[in-house]
Order: C-alpha cells, then structure tokens, then sequence
C-alpha cells in the first residue's frame, strides 16, 4: 500500500528524534470497548508534512473485525490508522471551523494483527486534551434486513449499497452515514417516503431525519463521486411528541381542532366541507420545514407560503360558499420533510352582510368586498372641494388603496391605515374618483370593508 505523507512522517520521526537523544513514547494500548484520554502538547511526535503533533495508540483486531474510532473534547482533532507503516483508514478533513470537534473513523481489519491509532491536531497549533474510544461495529453481511438501533461498517462499491430498512413501529427517525473515503450520499423510499440528502450530516456525510410509519423501505447508500471505501451506518430511533398522532389525509373539520401529518415527499391532502358560506381561516406550520399551503374547488384557487406571520407557516383566509374543498399542505418548492400542524375555523358573517366587488362607493356607508387576485374598483363622486379620508381595512390581508381621477394616480398607501391596513387623506376637488382596492404584492386576499368620508384624519 501507498504511504501517504502523515504515514512517513510519523514512521521518520523516532529516527530523527534518535538523533537529537529524545526519548518517544511507545504507543499506548487501546482496547476495543474502552476509552483513553491523552493531550496533544508541544512535546508529542512531529509530523514533518504539516507540522501537527500525535499521539500513537495500539489496537489489536481480528480480520474482518471493525471498529470505529471517536475522539471528543476540546482538541480540534484528526484520526489515521496504519498497519506496519502503511495507511489504512484517514485521515479525517480535521476541519473544526465552529470551534473543537470530535473526529470518527470507522475501520474494518483486512488481517489479524496490532494497528496503530494516531490522534493529532488539524495543524501546527492544534493543541488540546481529547478523550479516544473504540466501540465495536458489526461488520454487514446482507443478512437480513436493517432495523432501527443498527450501527453497521460496510465497504462501498462504484454502484452504491442498497438495504431493507424495516420499522416496526411509527415514529421519528434518523439515518446517518459516515465516511472519511467518500463524499456520502442517503436515499430512502417506500410507504409514500421519497427522501435524499447528500450533506446533511455536515462535512461528507449524510443524514436523513423524518417520521416513518411502520413497514419495510428501501435504503441506498451511494457516493455522490462513485468512490469506494469504507462508510458507516446508523439508524437512530424516536418517537413522537407526547399525544401526537398522525393523519395524512382524510376531513378537515372547521372547529379549530389541530391535525398532525407528516410530510415525507409527497403532499398531504385534505377534504373541507363548508356547510353554510362565512369567513374560513385555514392555518399550517412546521418546526420542520418551509410551508406552503393551497385550496381548491368550486372556482376558488388560493395558495400561500408565509402568511402565517413568522416567515415559514402558511396562512389562508377567504370567504367560502357551500361545497368541498381540498386542502394541500406541502413544503416550499417540495423540498423539505417532518411533522406539520394543520387547522381551520369558520366564522359567520354579519346577519345581513352584502359582498360587493365593486360599483358605487356612498360617502360614509361602508362597503364590504372579498378580493382575490384581481383589484376591485369603485366609483366615488365627490360634490365639493374639501378634505377626504379613505381607509381599506382586513385582517386576511395586507391592504392597498388607490385613488385615481381618470388615467391619473392621485395617492397611493400602503400602511397608513396601521398594520395591514391602508388609509388615504387628501384634499380632493370636486368630480368623480376611482378608488382601488388591492391584496399587497404575493398575498392571497380575503374579507376587506371600504370607507370613505368626508374630514381629515
């Protein structure tokens, strides 16, 4: 086997500390199953090539045993293994760029016989205490399927390694592959589940984290280069939160009562029937992921990403006429996966409402509209020269007002109003107006009321 520059370096350095009369320690012991704790100092064994310091451990394993290696503490640390001077495993990248981090090294003995563990620093002034251990790993011989709780060591082919994962009980779930030869890639499929990830695990590894229902998945491990090398795999188990329980699809009651689904690929739908027409507020939200949330039927056609008011939850309000909806939660450009909260509640209109979309607005009557994409106009005729305020107010939406004389914008507001409403004052001649109310840039709409009156603000 080719000696790497680490690898003749720390095989040079007791010769050329013979020469200056430095005593070398002699490796220390590692037994499978236990931990040692050391420090790199300034007075450990020099590596030459890139002016790190390392301590050498001893370990001895069977052919075909593996074993991963894991350091820990404030040493932003780098782990090789090597067989009689020759390079066997590492070294890992060492990189420690938000401050120390452990290193891991997985390594599966192709003979019987002592290796030789060393723990250094990412560079020259790389210095800390550590803590070393080796926990034992099973080596996967294909026999049977995966389960959650499994901890494997495996040798990648060009093809990748596929496996059945098989979860006996519902739950959240985390897959971890891990590898110091190969960029790591983690694919998993079944039951409604079409989920990937390449660098999840930070680094070159991978992770997958989602709630799983209970059934066998197919599992592939690949390289995202098609290199090959030793890898490890880790299925972690979880359950869910206290008192949630799943529901992926199925009626959508309007009492405010929360439905918990789980999104791992494809979108959640979900069937409201509206009894009576009146104001509906549909709300969805995730820790997990970026929402996205849409309805559809009887003409109606609204979606929304981040109405919900902390940038990530999605948000609905319309005025609904009797029939059947459907109810999409997704995630954003369907990237992204995890638990999600879905909801919706109805109130009533006032006894004797009118929606208007437009028409004659009467100085001091209130008109009350439900907009969508498309602005509403109204006709505003005004008699004498004077002061005049305008205010579009809603809830659903944030709220913008027009005020036009023929082809001409007299105003324009946004905000005036506060919050999402938006105001208009003025001194106006006499003539006739157009005043428009529009939904803000990106918005879906929902119940307004518009007034106009005579005075200032």
């Amino acid at each position: 086997m080719k000696k790497t520059p680490l690898a003749l370096a720390l095989m040079l350095s007791p010769s050329l500390a013979m020469a200056q009369n430095v005593i070398e320690p002699a490796a220390q012991p590692l037994a499978i199953g236990a931990s040692v704790r050391g420090e790199i100092t300034t007075a450990n064994r020099l590596n030459y090539s890139d002016g790190s310091r390392s301590l050498l451990y001893a370990i001895d394993l069977e052919a075909g045993q593996a074993v991963s290696l894991e350091t820990s503490g404030a040493l932003c640390a780098r782990l090789f293994v090597l067989r009689d001077g020759d390079a066997v495993a590492g070294p890992t990248d060492g990189a420690c760029s938000d401050g120390p981090a452990g290193a891991r090294l997985a390594v599966v003995a192709s003979e019987k016989g002592r290796y030789e563990v060393a723990v250094s620093g990412s560079g020259a002034r790389a210095y800390g205490p550590f803590r070393l251990e080796a926990k034992p790993l099973q080596v996967h011989r294909g026999d049977g399927p995966l389960r959650p709780g499994a901890d494997i060591a495996d040798v990648m082919g060009r093809d990748g390694r596929s496996y059945l994962l098989e979860v006996r009980e519902s739950g959240y779930y985390q897959i971890d592959m891990r590898s110091s030869d190969l960029d790591s890639a983690l694919e998993l499929e079944g039951h409604g589940v079409s989920l990937s990830d390449d660098d999840g695990g930070g680094d070159l590894n991978a992770r997958l984290s989602a709630p799983l229902e209970a059934g066998t998945y197919t599992l592939r491990a690949k390289s995202v280069d098609a290199a090959t090398g030793l890898f490890q795999l880790t299925v972690g188990t979880g359950a869910l939160p206290a008192g949630v329980r799943l529901r992926n699809d199925g009626p959508l009651a309007l009492d405010g009562s929360v439905v918990h689904g789980a999104l791992t690929g494809s979108p959640r739908e979900y069937q409201l029937r509206v009894r009576q027409a009146g104001r509906v507020v549909i709300e969805l939200g995730s820790e997990s992921f970026d929402t996205q949330l849409e309805l559809r039927g009887n003409e109606v056609s609204l979606s929304d990403d981040d109405g919900g008011g902390n940038g990530t939850d999605s948000r609905i309000a319309a005025v609904l006429q009797p029939g059947t909806y459907t109810v999409v939660a997704r995630a954003l450009n369907d990237t992204g996966s995890g638990l999600f909260r879905l909801s919706a509640t109805q109130t009533a209109l006032p006894a004797g409402t009118t929606l208007r979309g437009g028409g004659d607005l009467t100085l001091g009557r209130t008109a009350t509209g439900v907009i969508g994409g498309e602005p509403h106009r109204y006709q505003l005729a005004i008699a004498e020269a004077g002061p005049l305020v305008i205010d579009l107010r809603s809830d659903d939406f944030d709220a913008v007002l027009e005020l036009r004389r023929g082809d001409e914008l007299v105003l324009e507001d946004d905000d005036g109003g506060g919050d999402t409403h938006a105001r208009i004052a003025t001194d106006v001649q006499p003539g006739t107006y157009t005043v428009v109310a529009k939904v803000y840039e990106g918005g879906n709409g929902g119940l307004y009321e518009l007034t106009a009156r005579e005075g200032s603000d």
